[in-house]
């Protein structure tokens, strides 16, 4: 009796084939470069564009006048500062005096400058961090004052009045609004106040700068050079590539060696 065939072809399991391990390796290693460097351009596209515009300037804030300053050049002063004299005057007493003063107050009340109601302007050295952390108050605030009463020895008034001293390449810390969100800055003048008999305050503006970022700070006396954000925004992109797809490599390297 013959014997019955089928004629449907019967199911072999597939055979799997070991990759050589150094093949093996290239392929991680390649995988892992090519993620890494999809994260890296994923963190570098979107970096935070901050930015310190600084103008340079020689202003000179004569006597019995009031320099404006439009701090970020919108074309709106944001800052004023006022030089004030008086010349011999008589008082009621039939005594004389004179004075001269300083003044530094917001152009808008939604600004600031940094000092104290009591004391005035501060004066800053450079490497100061204006931030949301400063001491800003938004009222008219003296920066200097010098008066003399009947040729007796002055009197000074102010941080930015030291006796027989003056304050050279010092800054006023700024804060202000723009597009309805807070910005800082920083305004830097050399200043010399006298009693009027004596040339009353000699002060002149030198140059100032904001930060473009909204509520980013800055240092007093810096003009350019990299923002933090986009400084740590490529240092994720690097370590993306230096911490696993670096070392891959050089362990493919090693092996094939």
């Amino acid at each position: 009796m013959p014997q019955h065939v089928s004629s449907r072809p019967q199911s072999n399991p597939r055979a799997v084939a070991e990759l050589n391990p150094i093949v093996e390796k290239k392929l991680l290693s390649y995988a892992t470069l090519a993620s890494a460097a999809g994260v890296g351009i994923l963190a570098l596209a979107r970096p935070v564009e901050a930015k310190i515009v600084y103008t340079a300037t020689h202003q000179t804030i004569a006597p019995n006048s009031t320099l404006e300053l439009d701090l970020n050049g919108d074309g709106i002063n944001d800052f004023r500062f006022q030089n004030r004299f008086s010349g011999l005057g008589l008082r009621k007493t039939f005594s004389t005096q004179t004075g001269a003063a300083l003044i530094a107050y917001p152009a808008d009340n939604s600004n600031h400058i940094w000092g104290n109601s009591q004391f005035g302007v501060s004066v800053l050295p450079a490497g100061v961090i204006v931030g949301s952390r400063g001491k800003f108050v938004g009222n008219h605030s003296l920066m200097g004052a010098a008066s003399e009463v009947d040729g007796g020895s002055p009197r000074y008034d102010g941080p930015w009045a030291p006796p027989g001293g003056n304050e050279k390449n010092r800054y006023v810390g700024l804060k202000f609004v723009l597009n309805g969100q807070v910005h800082f800055g920083w305004a830097r003048l050399s200043v010399q106040i006298r009693p009027a008999r004596n040339g009353g305050a000699q002060a002149v503006l030198t140059g100032y700068a904001y930060e473009t970022v909204a509520n980013k700070a800055l240092e007093t006396g810096k003009t350019s050079g990299a923002d933090a954000a986009s400084a740590q925004t490529a240092t994720l992109g690097q370590l993306a590539l230096g911490a696993e797809g670096l070392v891959a490599f050089r362990r493919e390297k090693e092996a094939v060696n």
